[in-house]
């Protein structure tokens, strides 16, 4: 980003206020582990939209129109290119474990499930009694 702003001749503040821009950019981008690149790009847009017009108290114009044409066309072939990635290296991991809960049926208790084993070897046996005849 610093070659960035070098090639495009920005001065101190220009380049402050990219590097903050594409800060909160990273920091709305990993905030939620969904694919969130649209929504990402849209609050690029905003972001790069306060920066471009002049309207105080709101927005303040640091830029011109081409200096934000080529902001874009950096950010969508760096930043964007690599948005997966991003997503991937700085994204908390999100481990989901599911436990189901019938109501109307009853829970099994132990003395069920020992049962349901035994019959279980009941049929076994006779099974093999019935293929040894």
């Amino acid at each position: 980003m610093l070659r960035f702003s070098a090639w495009q001749g920005f001065d101190e503040v220009q380049t402050v206020a990219f590097f903050s821009l594409m800060k909160k950019l990273h920091g709305a981008c990993i905030s939620t582990s969904y694919d969130n690149m649209d929504e990402c790009f849209q609050y690029f847009k905003e972001l790069i939209l306060c920066h471009s017009v002049q309207r105080p108290p709101w927005s303040i114009e640091l830029y011109s129109a081409v200096q934000v044409r080529a902001m874009t066309k950096y950010v969508v072939d760096t930043f964007f290119h690599h948005f997966h990635l991003y997503k991937y290296a700085f994204t908390s991991k999100l481990i989901l474990d599911i436990k189901f809960h019938y109501d109307d049926k009853p829970q099994q208790t132990r003395e069920l499930r020992e049962l349901a084993v035994y019959s279980d070897n009941e049929v076994e046996n006779s099974e093999q009694e019935v293929t040894t005849e």
